[in-house]
């Protein structure tokens, strides 16, 4: 009479167990909102604002920026709304106009970037950040329930999404700030379109 008695209490909390078990697991075992598929425009134009510190000088100004494989455009203009600088790259080198004449060239806009905005950021990596997608070898550290990037980690480079365009996951980034130790870059961008 035990043994009925020991195997049906057994099973009973085996059963027990296991409703325990699947019920207090399910929520534990549900996915992370997926990161949103964000395809990356292999050209663009962008207009927006610019202003960017290195921890002890400070620029800003309005930005339109015409990018193309192998192709970038940047053109900053003064508060007043007249050109800056210019600064154009092709595949034959870069060369950096400023609004008195200077002109300076180099092998590509990396190295003249940094003239321009005031602090060294890879072009290559801003084309990816203003289009909210992580370049190869950068880490999205969090996203919105959108599933939209909010910070990502590049190169030593911390990117934050502080707006976007508007609510649907694949809506481009409206506000970014960027910041690599004293370097710190902030762009709004009033708009962004792909370019056939």
């Amino acid at each position: 009479m035990r043994r009925p008695l020991a195997k049906r209490a057994r099973r009973a909390l085996a059963g027990a167990a296991l409703a325990c078990v699947s019920g207090c697991t399910a929520p534990l075992l549900a996915p992370p909102a997926p990161l949103a598929a964000r395809a990356v425009a292999p050209a663009f134009e962008l207009e927006g604002r610019l202003s960017a510190t290195d921890g002890a000088r400070a620029a800003s100004g309005r930005l339109a920026w015409t990018h193309a494989p192998g192709t970038d455009e940047w053109t900053v203009f003064n508060p007043l709304g007249q050109i800056a600088a210019q600064l154009v790259s092709t595949p034959r080198g870069a060369q950096l106009t400023t609004a008195d004449g200077r002109r300076v060239e180099a092998r590509d806009m990396d190295a003249l970037l940094p003239q321009l905005v005031g602090v060294p950021v890879p072009v290559d990596g801003l084309s990816h950040w203003v289009q909210g997608a992580a370049r190869a070898g950068a880490r999205v550290l969090a996203m919105d329930a959108a599933g939209r990037p909010v910070r990502i980690s590049d190169d030593g480079w911390l990117i934050d999404y502080q707006e976007y365009a508007d609510a649907t996951p694949a809506s481009a980034p409206r506000r970014i700030d960027a910041q690599w130790g004293d370097a710190r870059l902030r762009l709004v961008i009033d708009h962004w379109a792909p370019l056939p």
